[in-house]
């Protein structure tokens, strides 16, 4: 085998059949003048027909792929790319136009300056609610104040990574990643460029509250044991709080000459520390469940098909 090109691009996909083709062309547009490329999809177990219109994309010599034998998830697909990526640099954008694929040649130059991590912030103020706004915000504040690496409000998997990063990464045999968290913590020189949200071409987004409350919750645990802290000083308080109440108790019958009154004040006492307790389960539980995870040392996704396989 020869040499590789200068770039890959790779691209997760999940029910995106008919995004497939305008995709490539928009990257093949945009790559053009820039250099050698090769565009690699990721199919995540589609069901709508995005294997059939990748493996006739894949008729481009430019074109590979790799097909999941189920849909293993964006974070596993994203690594699939990497470890399948030739390139000396590695764009990493979605398959539904709403990374611009015009926001290439400047992730690009970035790079030929020497940054070896190129990221991307979002610009949501126009073209998403307020709420969803306000959702977000708040989670990479919660991220901030938990994690071990500071992520930018709006930040994204849109990223071009240099092949000594892309090397580092494809190494670690974490289960779990959340890769726009993993490549701030290895520490190489990183530049951010904004970028204005894309217009999805085909489909709705795959994106469902419960994936992305599962990527929130991926991002933190993967980065921080700040929770598990949390969790003792939440028992610790707790504990203060009843002392307290015994104190008032006893302080109260001896010198008041009365005894405390109210089963209501005693169940609700109850009902919160009840809650305290699931909480602090809760927070251990998810955290032993993914060392579970790590111990079986299962593979983050399995291969049913690549373009040499058809």
């Amino acid at each position: 085998m020869g040499a590789g090109p200068e770039i890959s691009i790779v691209l997760p996909a999940h029910n995106e059949a008919g995004n497939i083709s305008g995709i490539a062309t928009a990257i093949a547009q945009q790559m053009a003048l820039i250099g050698s490329y090769e565009i690699i999809f990721v199919d995540d177990g589609s069901q709508d027909g995005t294997l059939v219109a990748i493996r006739a994309a894949a008729r481009d010599p430019a074109i590979r792929y790799v097909s999941f034998t189920r849909n293993f998830g964006h974070q596993a697909a994203l690594r699939a790319g990497l470890r399948h990526a030739r390139g000396r640099g590695v764009i990493l954008m979605d398959a539904d136009f709403e990374h611009p694929p015009e926001l290439i040649p400047q992730l690009i130059a970035a790079w030929r300056e020497g940054t070896k991590i190129v990221t991307t912030r979002r610009d949501d103020a126009d073209t998403v609610s307020a709420g969803k706004r306000l959702s977000s915000r708040l989670y990479y504040y919660v991220l901030d104040a938990l994690g071990d690496v500071r992520i930018e409000p709006g930040s994204a998997d849109f990223m071009l990574l240099d092949r000594a990063v892309v090397d580092v990464v494809n190494g670690l045999e974490d289960q779990d990643i959340f890769l726009r968290g993993l490549v701030r913590w290895l520490g190489y020189p990183l530049k951010v460029i904004p970028y204005a949200r894309g217009t999805r071409q085909h489909g709705e987004s795959k994106f469902s509250l419960r994936r992305m409350v599962e990527l929130a919750l991926t991002g933190i645990a993967a980065h921080s044991v700040r929770p598990l802290r949390f969790a003792i000083w939440l028992a610790l308080g707790f504990a203060a709080l009843g002392l307290l109440f015994v104190v008032y108790a006893v302080v109260s019958f001896l010198f008041v000459q009365h005894t405390v009154a109210g089963w209501s004040s005693i169940v609700a006492v109850i009902a919160i520390l009840g809650a305290a307790q699931l909480l602090v389960l809760g927070i251990i539980g998810d955290y032993v469940g993914r060392i579970l995870r790590e111990t079986r040392k299962r593979p983050s996704y399995i291969v049913a098909e690549t373009e040499y396989e058809r």
